[in-house]
């Protein structure tokens, strides 16, 4: 009988997880970008809660005041960063498309360089094995570039035979797209306004908000949820917190690093801060990193001759790869401890279920559910911590390790 009742506790929480899981896969598929602009306002409604409680004490300003102007503060420095980015981006893509026309203009001579690379490199093969892979690759890579000589004429005088007529799709489909994106303009804005009151009027009234919410809960339910917004606001505030470091550190070796190639002659393509910028950014992605701009580059730089730039780029990726994996445990401390399959695995799963927003979403979530369940909030699995390294002793719970001085 016992088996039988355990059995049915099995089932009715499996079916209630998937229900769960089902609603949330629905919110997330059609209703997130509805309630973003809300869910952002109070979240930064939360953040500023206790700077606002700081600045009440200081100037005895109404704690209304207070808050709103510490959210038209965090957006007026949101809103001079990411215009200060956005210029220098603006500027890096014309470069790049300058740079990538210039290519493609003399897209011969890079097959050439491609195919001698190459062929310099088949010389590691035995003598006999060396001389048919270099006669094979030859005619190929000959053949590539003549039929890549013949399109690029085409482009060049229109099309490759007179025969071709003028179509007005040629015209309007590029157009439509264009038109499809200005008409998302205004909504855009609208959703920032929108964002902004909110973010001013939540953060006015969090106390009255967060008293109305208890009201309606039970008080086991009022247990939960306090312990459910200390544990994911502590944890993931000191996660962001170490990521941030984290990348700030990686953006230095990255700007120290390509400043020392520049000073030898091996780079002189400037923009060095803001490569060094966006490439730390990359750091957010996780399992990835870095390596998702600097491997290609130093590829890409070894193919076209630059051998010295592709030496030293493959040299600061080193050292940024070895230096994260020193600081990482020291600086986040084992906070969440998934194994990296997991966080690999919730990216794939996100970014098809969800796109690029869900590469995010899905191992914050992951994180989020960890967090609760192994500080007994929910329980989906027994707790089990992961790491990579062996331990001589048990750590006493999850939030003595993250605040353990």
């Amino acid at each position: 009988m016992e088996k039988v009742e355990l059995r049915r506790k099995r089932i009715i929480n499996l079916v209630y997880f998937a229900i769960i899981l089902g609603l949330s896969y629905l919110f997330v598929r059609y209703c997130f970008w509805v309630f973003f602009p809300f869910l952002l306002a109070f979240l930064l409604a939360v953040i500023v809660q206790k700077p606002a409680d700081f600045l009440v004490r200081k100037t005895k300003l109404k704690k209304g005041i207070s808050s709103t102007i510490l959210i038209l503060g965090l957006f007026f420095i949101a809103g001079g960063l990411i215009s200060l980015l956005g210029m220098k981006l603006v500027d890096i893509i014309k470069n790049t498309i300058d740079f990538v026309t210039a290519q493609l203009t003399d897209l011969p001579s890079l097959i050439d360089d491609i195919k001698y690379w190459v062929i310099n490199t088949a010389e590691i093969l035995p003598d006999k094995i060396e001389t048919k892979f270099v006669a094979k690759a030859s005619n190929w890579f000959d053949v590539i570039r003549d039929k890549s000589v013949t399109e690029i004429a085409a482009i060049i005088t229109g099309s490759a035979s007179g025969e071709e007529k003028f179509s007005l799709s040629t015209i309007t489909t590029p157009l439509s797209g264009l038109w499809s994106t200005a008409k998302r303009i205004p909504s855009v804005f609208v959703a920032i306004i929108i964002t902004i009151l909110s973010s001013c009027f939540m953060a006015a009234d969090y106390d009255w908000i967060v008293t109305f919410i208890k009201k309606q809960l039970s008080p086991e339910h009022k247990r939960k949820l306090s312990i459910s917004k200390r544990v994911v606001f502590q944890s993931l505030g000191k996660l962001i917190r170490s990521y941030v470091l984290i990348i700030c550190i990686t953006g230095t070796e990255i700007f120290i690093g390509l400043n020392i190639l520049s000073l030898v002659g091996l780079y002189d393509n400037g923009n060095i801060i803001i490569i060094s910028v966006i490439v730390a950014l990359l750091d957010i992605l996780p399992v990835l990193g870095t390596g998702t701009f600097m491997i290609p580059w130093a590829i890409y730089s070894l193919i076209t001759g630059k051998v010295g730039l592709a030496i030293g780029l493959f040299i600061v990726y080193a050292v940024i790869y070895v230096v994260r994996q020193v600081i990482e445990p020291k600086i986040v401390g084992g906070t969440v401890g998934l194994p990296p399959f997991i966080t690999l695995m919730g990216m794939y799963i996100g970014s098809q279920l969800f796109g690029f927003i869900g590469i995010f979403l899905v191992p914050i979530m992951i994180i989020i559910v960890k967090l609760l369940n192994d500080e007994g909030v929910i329980h989906i699995w027994k707790p089990s911590e992961y790491t990579d390294e062996p331990k001589s002793e048990s750590n006493g719970g999850l939030l003595k390790k993250i605040f353990k001085k």
